[in-house]
């Protein structure tokens, strides 16, 4: 009997082990992980940075609670308000919360300012997580039938449309930089948004939980909004997201306004506090804007569209990519669906040349 809800259409293959690039499954084959665990794995399976770091947390405290004072929570949370131009940040077990956290943070400021606004507009083809809420602000009827009636002041508009819709009632534009789920499309029209939220008193948030932290090969994505959110590749590969408000928000919630029971998790950010760390050091951005050059032409090459930023990029092959996904897989690489046409590349930061070509080369294969 199957002890699971069935939620998943899971793959038949069972992963056991990972080794930087690859994982391998039950029956003892190894696989390129081209998707990197949905964007979560920046630098690979098992690195010595993020083992040790988890390894020596765990021996000195695994949890207590956020009423105390955490060392690996005041790092962390260092490190992005120094990335981030003096924010400050609030910390969550995943993306969807941290969505969560800043739809209340943007109307917690509206309150605060006596111009209580609830309205957010999202762009179509976005993916913003699977919490009520975060679906309302999900414009993909697959995943919304059933749920109704979902939260109310949700407006979506096409990129070109949005900055002409944002008004004295919209709180927020939320908005991915990259989008992931839908087709890895970069949105052009940042420096619209950014001035229609500043014209209407409005706040600009950016989802970069799939797009963030350099896979773009960028750490910013200019211009600079008011909220980022941010997670899968943040924890290293355990549960970590974060809401990283700029200086002019820093007061906007107070004790007892929000949070969270396992959100920072100490050993969580011990592994992000390590990841973040060699993202920096290494200037492993700039690594993602070479491979993901390399990947893009590559994937042109094959004779498809492809769209995306380093290495967040979507290969459009028509309907049913599911077929090319299962042909990469039975060649020993695994990647995802994108946009209902696509298939996804979300591999690791560390990816070199020589796996970049095995991508390409079993991508082309598989066509």
């Amino acid at each position: 009997m199957d002890p699971f809800l069935h939620t998943y259409a899971r793959y038949p293959i069972e992963l056991v082990r990972g080794e930087g690039l690859r994982v391998q499954d039950s029956e003892g084959r190894w696989y390129l992980d081209g998707i990197g665990g949905i964007a979560v794995m920046a630098l690979g399976h098992g690195h010595p940075a993020v083992r040790a770091a988890v390894h020596a947390q765990v021996d000195r405290l695994m949890h207590t609670s956020n009423l105390y004072h955490l060392g690996p929570q005041r790092e962390i949370a260092g490190l992005l308000s120094g990335m981030y131009g003096g924010a400050s940040v609030f910390l969550s077990n995943s993306g969807v919360e941290a969505n969560e956290g800043a739809v209340k943070l943007a109307r917690k400021y509206h309150w605060r300012r006596g111009d209580p606004r609830h309205e957010m507009i999202v762009l179509d083809h976005a993916f913003h997580g699977r919490t009520l809420m975060a679906l309302a602000m999900t414009p993909k009827p697959a995943y919304q039938q059933g749920y109704e009636p979902l939260p109310e002041g949700v407006r979506v508009c096409t990129p070109e449309e949005a900055a002409a819709a944002v008004n004295e009632r919209t709180a927020a534009v939320f908005v991915e930089p990259v989008q992931g789920e839908g087709g890895c499309r970069p949105i052009e029209v940042l420096p619209e948004l950014r001035a229609a939220c500043d014209a209407h008193g409005a706040l600009l948030i950016y989802d970069e939980i799939q797009c963030g932290l350099g896979r773009t090969g960028e750490i910013r994505h200019d211009p600079e909004p008011d909220v980022r959110t941010l997670a899968k590749a943040l924890g290293g590969g355990l549960p970590l997201g974060a809401v990283v408000a700029a200086p002019h928000l820093a007061e906007v919630f107070q004790p007892g306004d929000h949070g969270t029971t396992f959100g920072g998790n100490p050993v969580s950010c011990a592994a992000g506090v390590a990841t973040l760390r060699t993202i920096l050091d290494q200037d492993l951005p700039a690594r993602c804007a070479a491979m993901g050059a390399r990947l893009r032409a590559g994937l042109e090459a094959s004779g498809v569209r492809v769209t995306g930023r380093g290495l967040i990029q979507a290969a459009w092959v028509g309907p049913n990519p599911g077929r090319v996904v299962d042909a990469m897989r039975e060649r020993g690489v695994l990647v995802c669906p994108a946009g209902g046409e696509a298939v996804r590349f979300l591999p690791p930061f560390i990816i070199d040349e020589e796996a970049v070509d095995e991508l390409v080369a079993v991508f082309r294969a598989s066509l």
